[in-house]
């Protein structure tokens, strides 16, 4: 899960240009790293439950391209508190889309494939696709 991690923030890091700042005095690489921020939060919470048995586990959409959709995908335990998981991935993907929006970020556009399940591998949740 961790790699799928680190190919989004790969992902949204190769889609950036320069560092330059703007008006509110914060620059594009000091709200990039607020958005790690978040992200890392976000993935320590998801990961936080060993997986035992995937019937206890789903996945959101995670991120948001420049042109709309999820950048990838997060599995996570429906046994943490769902309502506060899912309301921190909702501010993640709101502050991903200022982001673009305010630095001009740019997509491929692709839509990344969708998992159909979940599979509990050495106490991991991995995502399976089809």
């Amino acid at each position: 899960m961790k790699s799928q991690i680190y190919l989004l923030t790969a992902l949204l890091a190769l889609s950036l240009a320069g560092c330059e700042s703007d008006t509110s005095g914060l620059s594009q690489e000091q709200d990039q790293s607020m958005l790690n921020l978040k992200l890392t939060e976000i993935v320590n919470l998801a990961e936080s439950v060993i997986c035992e048995d995937s019937s206890n586990w789903t996945f959101t959409g995670i991120g948001g391209k420049a042109c709309g959709g999820p950048t990838g995908y997060l599995a996570y335990s429906t046994t943490i508190n769902v309502e506060n998981f899912l309301l921190m991935v909702e501010e993640f993907n709101v502050a991903e889309a200022n982001f673009n929006k305010k630095w001009g970020v740019i997509s491929d556009c692709m839509t990344p494939a969708q998992p159909i399940g979940i599979d509990c591998i050495n106490g991991k949740a991995v995502l399976i696709f089809p």
